[in-house]
């Protein structure tokens, strides 16, 4: 089984070999084994999705913006040389020099919030960061969830749709027994062949259905499972209120919100540039001239004040107010995605466990309708068109009872990944075998 590993901002994936038989349905890059759950697919797709670890990538990319706006406050060391013919006249005579070289110290001393702004508004960045690699977890869990629910539906109504051609053989059994007792026509038993071969046709439609489902998978997970464990029963809780939606926990939420605050960060970034900076600088040069060599050994406070920029400090400070107001918006735009995906997803599901509940009622009358009909038609008290019809009876109260129940599954799932609770609900966490970056 593969194992994917989170350390710090990097993702390190370890794998141990999979037993690699391919079958002509099997596509390339991808493992055929006995089965699987939803859990391990997920674990799976983690280690096969390439978006995580473009997301890592970026977490690291924060962490050096990080390094690289505190490294202001460090002192800054710097050689210098050069040589060529410079030549100073005063008035103790010429010197000609011909070359030099030395070593500058600058060390910051104060400069009104510049880098302690970019140190903070890159930091607000890393956070963000690790927000959206969260949220790219659950888009890859519950992208997952989902064909894997789509695998299952097809599965079962391939399965259902062979039970019914098997029902419609014992009609034409039936019909045959009271064709040849000359107890009615072969008119019967032609209708009954007529409604198999269309039911066989179904049969091939959902077979080619789950065969594209199953491909989906596999390309998702990198396995192709011969059979699919249950769906895990706690993704059926009830929803709870829209209004208890803690979108504190949401991550895209909270990559929003910390986008904000780095935003805000650039603001005043951008403003501490109306202010001095102060800076210590020391150095030692020496000197060669055609008739003597010197070192030039200096300790200097240095202040740098802008006065005037032609309004370019001004500029960017409404760039930086500008994208604050942005960030902002995308906070409210963030929460809006949230709650119409969650409400969707929850009227959705409450709609499937309705259309569920009646295709059960729909289905138990349905055969209870066709044990009658059956020994009616022994009695040449019905028609073998009766017995066709309660068989298309019973087919569809399965579809409709199938179709809701894996509907509601995929509403489920939806809502689930909305308010942030999918991995926890199908068993992953940090003691399920996947170690995921500590992101609170």
């Amino acid at each position: 089984m593969r194992k994917i590993l989170f350390l710090g901002s990097t993702l390190i994936f370890a794998s141990i070999l999979i037993p690699r038989a391919l079958a002509l349905n099997t596509p390339v890059g991808t493992a055929l084994v006995p089965s699987t759950s939803l859990k391990e697919s997920i674990l799976f797709a983690f280690d096969r999705d390439p978006s995580i670890s473009q997301q890592a990538a970026q977490m690291g990319i924060g962490q050096a913006q990080i390094d690289e706006a505190r490294s202001g406050w460090m002192p800054q060391v710097a050689l210098n040389g050069s040589t060529g013919h410079s030549q100073t006249t005063d008035s103790s005579g010429s010197l000609k020099n011909s070359a030099s070289w030395g070593l500058t110290l600058t060390q910051l001393v104060y400069d009104f919030g510049k880098t302690n702004s970019s140190i903070n508004q890159t930091s607000s960045q890393r956070d963000s960061y690790r927000y959206q690699l969260m949220d790219t977890l659950s888009d890859v869990a519950e992208k997952t969830a989902l064909s894997y629910v789509e695998v299952k539906r097809y599965m079962d109504l391939t399965q259902a749709a062979e039970e019914n051609v098997k029902a419609l053989k014992n009609v034409q059994r039936l019909a045959q027994l009271r064709s040849n007792a000359g107890l009615s026509s072969n008119s019967d038993e032609l209708q009954t062949e007529t409604r198999i071969a269309g039911m066989q046709a179904t049969v091939q439609q959902y077979n080619a259905a789950l065969q594209s489902a199953r491909a989906r998978l596999a390309v998702l997970t990198g396995v192709n499972a011969t059979q699919l464990s249950s769906l895990p029963q706690s993704l059926e809780n009830k929803q709870d209120s829209l209004d208890t939606i803690d979108y504190s926990m949401i991550p895209k939420v909270l990559a929003a919100s910390t986008m904000e605050t780095s935003a805000q960060y650039g603001v005043d970034r951008a403003k501490s540039q109306y202010w001095p900076t102060v800076s210590v600088q020391g150095g030692r040069t020496r000197y060669e001239s055609n008739n003597r060599s010197y070192w030039d050994d200096q300790i200097r406070l240095n202040v740098e004040a802008p006065l005037y920029q032609g309004g370019a400090v001004s500029a960017r400070v409404r760039q930086a107010q500008g994208a604050r107001a942005m960030a902002t918006s995308q906070v409210e735009q963030a929460r809006f995605d949230v709650l119409q995906k969650a409400s969707v997803a929850q009227a959705d599901w409450t709609g499937a466990r309705g259309r569920m509940e009646a295709g059960k009622v729909q289905l138990q009358n349905a055969l209870r309708t066709r044990d009658i009909y059956k020994n009616e038609y022994t009695l040449s008290k019905r028609s073998i068109n009766d017995l066709l019809s309660v068989e298309q009876d019973v087919w569809q109260a399965t579809l409709s009872k199938i179709t809701a129940e894996y509907d509601g599954w995929s509403s489920a799932i939806n809502y689930s990944s909305a308010t942030n609770n999918l991995m926890s609900l199908v068993g992953i966490d940090n003691n399920a075998g996947v170690k995921i970056p500590d992101l609170s």
